[in-house]
């Protein structure tokens, strides 16, 4: 949008692109009404409860009715407001909510996040009721600009496909094998779901150690596994159940990630005034975020990074918002998404230290407008906000910055002359802001610069990152995964910054030449080749020679490609191990035709639930595998002699002639 310090001298806005942010009109409430108010909220809390305790209201339908109710609740006349305010809310909530261990008798977090929108929702329409608004202004303001977040999810629907319709463990497990760091993160979802909190607060595991990636932030999983408690119950499912759940629920978040994105753009009034002008820029962001850099952490298995950049563009987009939204929801609504951020992957959070310091400084300098309850408000909101990020630095206390920094893995790049065009793009939007500080009234000026210091946040990010890159060299002689996972991130919202920038400048020029017969060619034609900046998205002719290039539509070809094929033999081996009961823990040593050894040991340990940081020192223990399938003893002696807790899982046909080499080791050589 055109910042909303800027707002008051931009060119007027058309009528269908000026909905009502704030409720108008009615008296004001009494004290006994707030109190009939609260007491009609929580029956409706209680009575979503009840019902949920009878076994009802669990299943994929229900989850989609969450939404529509949270949409429904009134924090903005703006549809694309609400959505952003809405998947703000459910995904920086989750993370709070399983950092408490003891149970609440009948009040699982699905039910709990149930029968809060109904709650909420229930009283904003007492409310309503009592106020004598009317009714228009209860339901959201529709603009044909409001359709591009529903086009978006239909899109990203599209792109992860594969998670989504995944009919058996087998299919599951085959996608989530494909990529490393998904065994890890389905271990933290499992724990979660099985012990009821985050790896953090929970006892020491049963060999007295703490569990594996405790210290990891857990925001993401915590999401996934409130809406698996919303559509699948509280009771956890056996390990294939939960690997189907996981999948698809993988899916469903990365359709969310999505909706807040783009939502979070059509929110800007800028970018409500003109469908025409809005659709090509909204559309460029959308082909970066769906089948362009924005698909690699989905498909590359680090997801909760991918949502948390999308906290981070909303933000952006909160903070663009500041005098469109009232300042306890624009609070509320920040805090949520900062808390995402840092029980997401918690150095994203220095990207949106400019949007914390420009809002931070606007409420500091419009405090006297603030009634004596929003500034209650604004306080308990604070108080929420630091107690969680609290919480996610002091999960990251017993590690090494120096080595998390400095530390290998893979992660597939972006194109590195794309990013660094995006970087340079919004270095020129900055630029062009910063030749406008001295121009019109001081309040324009201060718009004008509250919007550079924000839409510049990716050279704040890239400035960092430099510095980032220059430790790594300095420390390891090369620059490893945390700077490739960083820039991505830069690049991500360098785009997002950029186009948000360019509808600021030139939007008002744009909007005089809209009513020309051109300018509708013009628009789908630019709309048309943004799809395409990122490389060719569609699969439907790869099987005649034309395959995508595109990041996102590459790795849906892959995945399509993998479920219509034969299911590797290691996909049935590894679901017959998770069906092994046992007190002991075991780790599987066994050779597999593209398989890697290591990564087959890691499921092994996350299909039990019992990977500890203990045990995991006999993951690398496999390492002879790598040689071939004669040396499946040697990774087996290894482990049997230098841990003695640990049973070790062969494959049958070795299990007679493993045992008669190893008779001292004889039952501790077992076999699924």
């Amino acid at each position: 949008m055109l910042s909303p310090d800027l707002h008051s001298v931009s060119s007027a806005p058309t009528r269908s692109a000026r909905p009502r942010n704030r409720p108008t009109g009615g008296p004001k409430i009494s004290l006994s009404q707030i109190l009939l108010l609260l007491v009609i909220s929580f029956l409706a809390f209680l009575a979503v409860v009840a019902v949920r305790n009878s076994g009802a209201l669990t299943g994929w339908r229900f989850g989609i009715l969450l939404g529509f109710v949270l949409l429904l609740i009134p924090t903005s006349r703006s549809f694309s407001q609400r959505i952003l305010v809405a998947s703000v809310g459910i995904a920086g909530l989750a993370p709070i909510i399983w950092w408490y261990s003891g149970p609440v008798p009948g009040l699982d977090r699905g039910s709990f996040v149930l029968a809060l929108a109904a709650a909420g929702l229930t009283a904003s329409a007492a409310f309503w009721i009592v106020t004598r608004r009317p009714l228009r202004s209860f339901l959201p303001y529709a603009n044909v600009v409001d359709i591009l977040p529903v086009v978006a999810a239909l899109a990203s629907l599209w792109v992860v496909q594969g998670f989504i319709s995944v009919r058996s463990p087998e299919e599951a497990l085959l996608l989530l094998t494909r990529s490393w760091d998904f065994a890890p993160h389905f271990n933290m979802y499992d724990m979660i779901r099985n012990h009821g909190a985050v790896l953090a607060v929970l006892p020491a595991s049963a060999d007295g150690s703490p569990w594996s990636a405790a210290t990891y932030p857990q925001g993401f999983h915590s999401l996934l596994a409130t809406l698996a408690e919303v559509v699948a119950g509280s009771r956890p499912g056996d390990p294939g159940e939960e690997l189907v759940l996981f999948c698809r629920l993988i899916g469903a978040v990365t359709i969310l990630g999505t909706v807040m994105v783009i939502a979070g753009l059509t929110s800007l009034p800028v970018l409500r005034r003109n469908f025409l002008v809005t659709l090509p820029l909204v559309t460029i962001v959308a082909t970066a975020w769906i089948v362009g850099p924005g698909s690699i952490p989905v498909f590359g298995a680090f997801p909760n990074f991918g949502l948390g950049v999308a906290f981070c563009v909303a933000c952006i987009a909160i903070v663009q918002l500041r005098r469109v939204i009232p300042p306890s929801l624009a609070s509320a609504a920040l805090t949520m998404a900062l808390v995402g951020v840092a029980h997401g992957w918690i150095l994203l959070l220095v990207l949106c230290l400019p949007s914390v310091a420009v809002y931070g400084w606007h409420l500091i300098r419009h405090r006297t407008q603030l009634r004596s309850w929003d500034v209650t408000v604004q306080s308990a909101i604070a108080v929420v906000g630091v107690a969680a990020l609290g919480a996610a630095v002091w999960q990251l206390h017993a590690l090494s910055a120096g080595d998390v920094l400095t530390t290998n893995g893979g992660i597939a790049l972006a194109d590195t002359g794309v990013a660094v065009l995006c970087v340079i793009a919004n270095a020129f939007v900055a630029l062009a802001f910063f030749s406008r500080r001295k121009a019109g009234s001081e309040e324009h000026r201060h718009g004008t610069l509250t919007s550079l210091h924000v839409l510049a946040t990716p050279l704040f990010g890239a400035a960092l990152l430099l510095a980032l890159g220059i430790f790594q060299l300095v420390q390891s002689g090369s620059v490893t995964y945390y700077f490739h996972k960083s820039f991505l991130a830069v690049e991500i919202v360098a785009i997002v910054c950029t186009v948000i920038g360019v509808a600021e400048l030139w939007s008002p020029i744009l909007l005089k030449k809209s009513g020309r017969k051109t300018f509708v060619a013009a628009s789908l034609l630019t709309t048309l080749g943004a799809t395409q900046f990122f490389g060719l998205p569609f699969t439907g002719m790869s099987e005649q020679g034309l395959k995508p290039t595109a990041s996102g539509a590459t790795a849906l070809l892959q995945q399509t490609t993998a479920l219509s094929g034969p299911m590797p033999p290691l996909i049935p081996k590894l679901l017959a191990i998770s069906r092994v009961k046992q007190e002991r823990t075991f780790i599987y040593a066994g050779f597999n035709d593209f398989f890697d050894p290591l990564l087959a040991a890691q499921w092994s340990l996350t299909l039990q639930g019992k990977w500890t940081n203990k045990v995991e020192p006999a993951i690398p223990l496999v390492s002879p595998l790598y040689k071939g399938p004669s040396k499946v003893p040697n990774a087996m002696i290894a482990i049997l002699e230098k841990m003695p807790e640990l049973d070790v899982m062969v494959d049958p046909e070795l299990l007679p002639e493993l045992r008669a080499a190893f008779p001292e080791y004889a039952s501790r050589i077992i076999t699924y």
